[in-house]
């Protein structure tokens, strides 16, 4: 019976949405912006590989990084570029949607500073390799750019269950920077196999797009698509065995302007809908961070947070038999799942997406226990970054 509502409740919702005028021109507007977008990463990134190659801009393979040979960073670059085309190249299209965006928003204006800001600390670190702490402080400022100029901010929240705010008063602040930095950080964690974190950046953006114009929030929707579209033509080039990675630069990319539209789209004026959806969409970098910085402080303390290894997730996924293909696969289908799950919450709500939360939460949790992945044994310390 549960199940037969909740279906009946999502034709429900899609029936009304395809009786509104405005329907039609909605649909073609993404998907205009997401085709534009995949086709210019498919023609871009091949130029960017040309130059990192030509530059000696390249990752080596060692005992974190699985792959042969050299293969050119700075795929984020492609990424940036594809999805900045398509909405410049979009106002040419005669949508009104995307040239209201380009034309009046101030959000957009405050989201391109903070997102060059971070592209740019991205490509420091993959041209020079910078310490961690010049990364972080390059991260909150592009977070402080967003929330102190372009309004980006979680005020409150809503508990997924009674429905009830929760104003955060004065913490609002610093959780909208911890939320932005940490996300930004949680896909670069996750960037160790060919098409990852491009994979699951691609999940989450076609989720938040799809969410965002749920919530009537459809300018968070303009820039997420895009962002979809670029992330699927990078993939074509990324996907194992991969001729370029997205490097720092992309992995920051990827992170931050979907934390940013996550706080836009997922909010009805100051208030986001329910605590739990963007962590759910965003769920599988924000678990994989939350768990590297539990295991390194266990194993060597607080030191040892920003030293990298190759105990993530994906690692010992491969350690534990599986190709790098059907690992890449097997977490495309976490992120997907858990999609599903920020999509139920915010269609459905109420305590039956609540008690799904949890259940999904606790089969996580005994994969991972079973993965080992919950243990501290093992260690493969690299260098700092």
């Amino acid at each position: 019976m549960e199940a037969t509502s909740v279906l009946t409740q999502a034709s429900l919702i899609v029936l009304e949405a395809t009786r509104h005028e405005g329907y039609a021109a909605l649909v073609l507007t993404h998907l205009t912006l997401f085709i534009t977008a995949g086709v210019l990463s498919l023609l871009i990134t091949p130029v960017v590989r040309s130059l990192a190659s030509r530059w000696n801009i390249v990752d080596l393979p060692d005992a974190r990084r699985l792959h042969t040979g050299r293969v050119p960073r700075l795929g984020g670059l492609a990424v940036l570029f594809a999805v900045f085309g398509a909405l410049v190249s979009s106002r040419f299209f005669g949508f009104p949607e995307t040239s209201d965006l380009l034309a009046r928003d101030g959000h957009l204006a405050w989201l391109l500073a903070g997102t060059l800001a971070v592209v740019g600390v991205g490509i420091l670190d993959d041209v020079w390799q910078i310490g961690p702490s010049l990364k972080l402080m390059g991260q909150v400022l592009a977070a402080t750019l967003v929330l102190t100029g372009g309004g980006y901010q979680i005020r409150s929240i809503t508990n997924p269950v009674s429905g009830d705010l929760i104003n955060l008063g004065v913490f609002g602040s610093a959780t909208t920077v911890f939320w932005i930095v940490g996300v930004t950080n949680a896909f670069n964690l996750i960037d160790g196999l060919d098409g990852l974190a491009s994979g699951v950046g691609l999940i989450a953006a076609v989720t938040i797009s799809l969410l965002a114009i749920a919530q009537g929030r459809p300018d968070a929707a303009l820039i997420a698509t895009p962002l979809a579209g670029a992330l699927g033509g990078f993939l074509f080039y990324n996907s194992h065995p991969a001729t370029i990675f997205l490097g720092d630069t992309g992995a920051f990319l990827i992170g931050y302007v979907l934390a940013a539209v996550s706080i836009q789209g997922l909010q009805k004026g100051p208030t986001v809908a329910v605590l739990a959806v963007p962590l759910i969409a965003l769920g599988l970098p924000i678990l994989e961070t939350l768990i590297t910085i539990q295991r390194r402080l266990t194993r060597s303390g607080a030191t040892s947070v920003w030293r990298s290894d190759a105990d993530h997730i994906h690692h010992r996924l491969v350690f534990a038999g599986m190709s790098q293909r059907r690992a890449v696969l097997l977490l495309y289908a976490v992120s997907a799942g858990l999609a599903g799950l920020a999509c139920l919450a915010v269609f459905v709500g109420g305590p039956g997406s609540a008690v799904a939360v949890v259940v999904v939460a606790f089969a996580v949790y005994a994969w991972l226990r079973r993965l080992g992945y919950l243990s501290a044994d093992r260690a493969h310390s690299g260098n700092l970054g």
